[in-house]
């Protein structure tokens, strides 16, 4: 029997989770994301799955094609928020998982299972807003925020990291969340902000936690009508090539650290891996 067949989501009764996929270009990362979600038979586990595909080339699309995974296309690109935006109006599902085309799965059938049905129990039970599934050993590229925790909170106290977080606590505390990629036993340091549950998965606040556009698990109708509309109200001053992110509108408004929301964290199921050949 294909074990891949074993792997089955467990959630509430009626509930449908979809996993959308943003790809800009990217062609090869695509390609090797899909070749991972393929051979772990990640696609079978969602009631539906969409790429959304903004400035398509027929590289991108005959990925899509080869792997026989739906697209739909906008002519041109605006940007990540309106990506992710569109995936979410696209998709009809109650929960989606957004991943972006360079995060491979890098975990088995059967956890990838038991990780998304856990962070489902979570959600459902509003004990969190979110949950992040980028993995948290083996979290790949472009994830510079485990050195600046080690500064304010390294594996063995020195004077120097003690004087930073006298004269910044602020930065210091915001930085805790990160201790989930730190290492064993780390999360542990930071009770006030950081509940361990009674399994491998932890609650962590938005105080100390930011919004992730990378690898996350979300109640559809959330982001649609609380995420989405905050960030398209913020005056906009910066953005990523001209362009909303939601990363940036979020994580700096109290908004979503006021929020008392909390983000469910467990080992994680997805790493951030670009293929040599962006196609950009």
């Amino acid at each position: 029997m294909d074990r891949r067949a074993l792997a089955v989501i467990m959630r509430p009764d009626g509930v449908t989770v979809g996993l959308g996929v943003l790809s800009w270009r990217g062609h090869a990362s695509l390609r090797q994301a899909f070749e991972s979600y393929r051979d772990a038979g990640l696609f079978s586990l969602f009631d539906d799955v969409m790429v959304f595909l903004p400035e398509p080339t027929d590289e991108v699309i005959k990925v899509c094609d080869d792997f026989g995974v739906r697209y739909e296309t906008q002519a041109d690109n605006k940007g990540i928020l309106d990506g992710m935006e569109q995936i979410g109006l696209r998709l009809k599902t109650d929960y989606i998982l957004f991943t972006e085309n360079d995060c491979p799965l890098i975990e088995s059938p059967t956890e990838a299972a038991r990780q998304i049905s856990r962070a489902l129990e979570l959600l459902a039970a509003d004990k969190a807003i979110m949950a992040r599934m980028r993995h948290t050993k083996i979290f790949g590229e472009t994830f510079d925020t485990v050195d600046k925790y080690r500064r304010y909170h390294p594996a063995t106290g020195s004077y120097l990291s003690g004087l930073r977080r006298i004269l910044r606590p602020g930065k210091a505390r915001r930085l805790s969340g990160t201790s989930l990629y730190a290492g064993t036993g780390q999360p542990e340091r930071f009770p006030r902000d950081i509940e361990k549950l009674d399994d491998d998965f932890y609650l962590v606040s938005t105080r100390v936690m930011p919004w992730t556009n990378q690898s996350i698990l979300i109640r559809r109708d959330v982001f649609n009508e609380t995420i989405i509309p905050y960030c398209k109200s913020v005056p906009f001053d910066r953005g990523i090539n001209g362009f909303r992110s939601i990363e940036i509108e979020l994580n700096k408004s109290k908004f979503w650290t006021k929020s008392g929301w909390k983000i469910a964290c467990g080992p994680g199921l997805f790493t951030h891996k670009r293929a040599q050949d962006r196609g950009y």
